[in-house]
């Protein structure tokens, strides 16, 4: 199991999949999930890109296989970038195409403004500016935050409440919607709490102007999340292209992952083909 030493004494988990010849040097893939999740939830992207493309899924700490913090574990946005230049330096990744899921995608943009040399292009699903104010008070639940609702209810229960502004219900079969609470439920409360006030505190749309890579945003017209951001973004970003979903609403990495992967082979192609 790849893993990534942190200073704290912690490790993080980093799948990998690998199926080139050792001569063969494309840019690699770094995907990284969203809220609470892991890096389970790009399975099915997997095989279309790895036929010409090494992918690096790092789960954030306390996420997925990754080591879980200890109880008052602070998380920030300098310490989330830490974690990824580690998986960066571990990996010898000098340059990367970042795939990126709802938060996941906002640690990219992130990334971009700050270390534009290390990222070649993004591929954005489902990701917003910011976390809005009405979106924080429906997370919230009956509680006073999004934060004391998971604390009060459990990832699991939260995630369950709230599963039909992170997936579409409409579109998502039975299986698909248990398999994501339990996933997320994965995730100790404490943990996806303290994400979850990290998260709300950040807005990326300063930073949108500065990026300069090539970005691909990949959304349902219906998601009540993203989808009214996603126009934020593409006027915004230098180099924003969007490409809407009709008919679907939140979750279309998972709902149309082949789509999606056809969608960022392409969008790669093209950026590394300006390139030469």
């Amino acid at each position: 199991m790849p893993t990534v030493r942190l200073d704290e004494d912690l490790f993080l988990h980093c799948a990998v999949d690998d199926y080139l010849w050792p001569w063969d040097t494309p840019t690699p893939v770094l995907m990284m999930h969203g809220f609470a999740r892991n890096a389970t939830f790009w399975k099915r992207w997997v095989p279309a890109i790895a036929e010409t493309r090494r992918i690096y899924r790092p789960d954030l700490l306390g996420c997925g296989a990754s080591n879980v913090p200890a109880p008052g574990y602070r998380y920030t946005p300098e310490k989330i970038e830490a974690e990824i230049l580690a998986v960066f330096e571990a990996m010898s990744l000098k340059r990367v195409h970042w795939v990126g899921e709802s938060s996941g995608g906002i640690i990219g943009l992130q990334l971009a403004a700050a270390h534009p040399e290390r990222i070649a292009s993004l591929v954005l699903c489902n990701t917003p500016t910011r976390i809005s104010e009405e979106i924080k008070g429906i997370y919230a639940l009956d509680r006073e935050s999004t934060a004391a609702a998971i604390r009060s209810y459990g990832t699991g229960e939260w995630c369950r409440r709230t599963l039909g502004y992170r997936l579409d219900i409409e579109h998502a079969p039975a299986p698909l919607r248990e398999w994501c609470i339990n996933e997320m439920d994965k995730t100790r409360p404490d943990i996806a709490a303290s994400l979850h006030q990290c998260f709300e505190a950040i807005d990326v749309q300063p930073l949108l102007p500065k990026i300069e890579a090539p970005v691909l945003l990949l959304s349902g017209d219906k998601s009540r999340i993203a989808s009214e951001q996603q126009k934020i973004l593409a006027a915004t970003l230098p180099h924003g292209r969007l490409e809407l979903f009709a008919g679907y609403g939140h979750g279309v990495n998972l709902l149309q992952p082949e789509r999606c992967a056809r969608a960022a082979l392409d969008f790669w192609h093209g950026v590394e083909a300006e390139e030469k």
